[in-house]
């Protein structure tokens, strides 16, 4: 079988890596000597900005050092910088912002195109290093304790001639941008909280641009982890240990919008919030408002820079006859309705703009037809709250699927084309700021769907292009400050005419995201209280992500205004209905099993007494004994409706936790439930309608075990006296298994409480 590998692209390597300058790494130790020669003329820059970017020329000698260390992989040349800052400004207060460009291995499985976050500095020089100082507010808990709190420490270097004998370079510090202490950590989903080294080998810095406020530049870096990543050789690297990237860092004269107002954060959490800080004097009081742009009327519209990468998609002869530009500027653009004013403008960036750079907002369209999902990220103010930046990662996948599940106008139904998770990838961090995207959206499963027949009559090519708009919509969402609401689709009674969700900011499935233009209501509401557009919060049904774990009514992906019933139950049983036909093996299919049950099991878990008696008695309707058998089913249907039965009854109380989704504990025994699962119980160990196997008879010991509680004490201690009293007349093999099972009875109650 072919594996898909992701190549690598080594070009920067051969562009830039002889503009580099050594670094040593992490810790405090000094940088390499620079061994630079002076140039010949003067150098060709101006010591009239806050920041400097002043060229250095490597030596032969130290260029060649560098190829040997690269074995050969460079073999062109170039220079680098140093920066230089202006002394009066080292007090200031500055944003300091990176983002993560480039990452191999992994690129965006590994958060590549995320912001690593934001930081309020200021410097300090002491020592022969300048000093970066975490002076955002709400660090201080109060007079008397007030941290410096060290984020970064360049070397400062005092013997570059070129730039000492320069008029006015005296009023200017001069450092190393790539030798500092360089603590990039991988911490990540992968490898959990572990406090991971690694360590910078070579690292060169490029792209400085000045911008109207400050400064940006990208160090490019190398070096290794001190545990392995396994799945490195995925993506082509064959040193587990070895990572590589690109940095994009930023700084910017800190400001904050003199009009801004902080909206006060509501007791339902519908908005994502801004950084912690603490309120001085109060005992450790933190406080958090919700995220949000400092959005007016007559304000100039935030632009939008969508990658030109996706005319390369416009063009692909599969999708021209779709509007891809068009349908991603509506995902955009039609935000705007919701305030009543121009907000958000798109338009198609040029090539010589940089998805990375901390003064544009981004929207990535990325052609790799293989990564199965999009998110969202942004850049705030520490200290008030306010968004100054964004960008969106969509891969064309999306349109892939769009276009592969939506048939010909004369056509009905949908493609099966399985179901795409996120992977778990190793994260970067830097100087403590990590990746934390606000959404990781998940390409959903698709398949044919109940309740279509209501399908409105749009082409083809409407609902292909709605479908993108419709996931653009979400994630501009995000950076407008809005949250999940997974509470939207319970809105759907299966009418052709009703709303599909309440909100874009759902997971909607495929066919109901079609109905997904524009802002739902809900969105409608949450915007314009957020931005005080209105003085009343959101009225309509909210839930979000922490929910999931504890409301089996707030689902990703769900439809309709009765999930359980209208939706996850016909999907078992479908499912069910097809393994009951089938031979193969339910132990190999275990991930189906937990995909189609696990849904339903939920709302035994987790729901009211009327709930979880309901979801019981649909999990059971097909299989439960006595079996009634359709007519026309093949032989071995009963025997495999026995093994479904007591699959499911394990999956409630002894199958393991892992195995059970978001919600793992057993269901409670209530008044409404506990009577229908003995009842259930008892018959398949009594085997009351002669199709129950003896596994089955002895899962059912283990669930009363289980249960512990007197009922089930008491069932056992019934049953145990029944096959006693059934035992001489039994013979051969149903004795045999009779007495073993009596046996494990008496383990199981001698004795029953743990």
């Amino acid at each position: 079988m072919a594996r898909s590998r992701f190549p690598l692209n080594r070009s920067w390597l051969g562009a830039a890596a002889l503009a580099l300058a050594l670094s040593t790494g992490c810790g405090n130790s000094e940088p390499a000597p620079e061994d630079t020669e002076a140039p010949a003329d003067a150098l060709p820059i101006s010591l009239d900005s806050a920041f400097v970017a002043v060229p250095r020329t490597m030596s032969e000698a130290r260029k060649q050092e560098v190829q040997q260390r690269l074995q050969g992989v460079v073999d062109d040349s170039g220079t680098s910088f140093y920066l230089a800052i202006r002394r009066s400004e080292l007090s200031q207060k500055w944003f300091m912002s990176a983002y993560l460009k480039q990452a191999h291995p992994g690129g965006v499985l590994y958060s590549a195109a995320s912001s690593l976050g934001t930081r309020v500095v200021s410097f300090k020089e002491q020592n022969g290093k300048l000093f970066v100082l975490d002076v955002r507010d709400g660090l201080a808990m109060g007079d008397v304790f007030d941290p410096d709190v060290l984020v970064e420490a360049y070397p400062v270097v005092t013997d570059y001639g070129p730039f000492n004998r320069m008029r006015g370079s005296e009023q200017y510090v001069l450092i190393d941008p790539t030798a500092g202490l360089n603590h990039f950590g991988v911490v990540g989903d992968l490898l959990g909280r572990s406090q991971i080294q690694f360590q910078v080998e070579l690292s060169f810095a490029q792209r400085f641009r000045t911008l109207a406020d400050g400064v940006s530049f990208e160090q490019v870096y190398t070096g290794y982890m001190d545990v392995p990543d396994d799945l490195a050789h995925y993506f082509l690297e064959n040193n587990p240990y070895r990572s590589s990237g690109t940095l994009s860092l930023a700084l910017r004269k800190y400001s904050a919008s003199p009009d801004f107002t902080p909206t006060p954060r509501p007791e339902l959490d519908y908005y994502f919030l801004g950084d912690e800080r603490m309120v001085p004097n109060t005992g450790g009081v933190i406080e958090q408002n919700p995220a949000k742009w400092n959005i007016h009327p007559g304000m100039k519209p935030i632009r939008w820079n969508i990658t030109p990468s996706i005319l390369k998609v416009q063009n692909d002869p599969r999708f021209q006859q779709y509007d891809v530009v068009g349908a991603v500027k509506r995902g955009i653009e039609n935000w705007n309705q919701v305030f009543g004013f121009k907000v958000l403008e798109a338009v198609v960036a040029s090539d010589t703009q940089s998805f990375a750079d901390d003064d544009k907002n981004f929207l990535i369209f990325d052609p790799d037809e293989g990564i199965p999902f999009a998110f969202a990220n942004w850049r705030t103010n520490p200290n008030t709250g306010e968004i100054r930046g964004a960008s969106v990662y969509m891969p064309t996948l999306w349109l892939w699927v769009a276009d592969a599940e939506n048939p010909p106008d004369e056509v009905s139904g949908l493609a099966d084309t399985g179901s795409a998770r996120s992977p778990q990838s190793l994260r970067m961090s830097w100087g403590g700021m990590q990746a934390r995207p606000l959404c990781d959206m998940a390409l959903p499963r698709g398949g044919a769907l109940a309740g279509t027949e209501g399908l409105a009559p749009e082409t083809r090519k409407q609902r292909v292009e709605a479908r993108l708009t419709n996931v653009v919509l979400h994630e501009i969402g995000h950076t407008l400050g809005l949250r999940h609401n997974f509470a939207g689709s319970l809105v759907y009674d299966g009418g052709p005419s009703t709303l599909r969700s309440t909100t874009v900011m759902d997971y909607t499935d495929g066919e109901d995201a079609v109905y997904g233009e524009n802002p739902g209501p809900y969105d409608v509401q949450a915007v314009r209280y957020l931005y005080g557009l209105s003085p009343e919060l959101p009225t309509l049904g909210f839930c979000t992500d922490e929910d999931t774990r504890f409301d089996p009514f707030c689902n990703r992906n769900d439809r309709f205004d009765d999930p359980l019933a209208k939706w996850y139950a016909p999907q078992m049983y479908e499912f069910l209905t097809e393994m009951m036909y089938s031979r193969g093996n339910l132990d190999s299919l275990k991930a189906y099993v937990s995909y189609y049950v696990n849904p339903v099991m939920q709302f035994v878990r987790a729901g009211n007494s009327q709930t979880e008696a309901r979801a019981y008695q649909l999990a059971l309707a097909q299989v439960r004994p006595p079996l009634q058998i359709p007519p026309g089913m093949p032989p071995y249907y009963a025997s495999r409706a026995d093994e479904v039965a007591w699959r499911l009854l394990s999956r409630l109380y002894l199958d393991p936790v892992a195995d059970r989704g978001f919600f793992t504990a057993n269901p409670r025994n209530s008044a409404t439930l506990l009577p229908l699962v003995l009842a259930d119980v008892k018959n398949i160990l009594l085997n009351s309608d002669g199709v129950r196997s003896y596994k089955a008879r002895r899962v059912m010991v283990d669930v009363l075990k289980a249960q512990q509680v007197q009922a089930s004490y008491a069932l056992l201690r019934e049953v145990q006296g029944t096959l006693t009293a059934q035992l001489p007349s039994l013979s051969g093999d149903e004795r045999l298994q009779t007495e073993d099972l009596l046996a494990r009875i008496s383990a199981a109650v001698s004795p029953y409480y743990r």
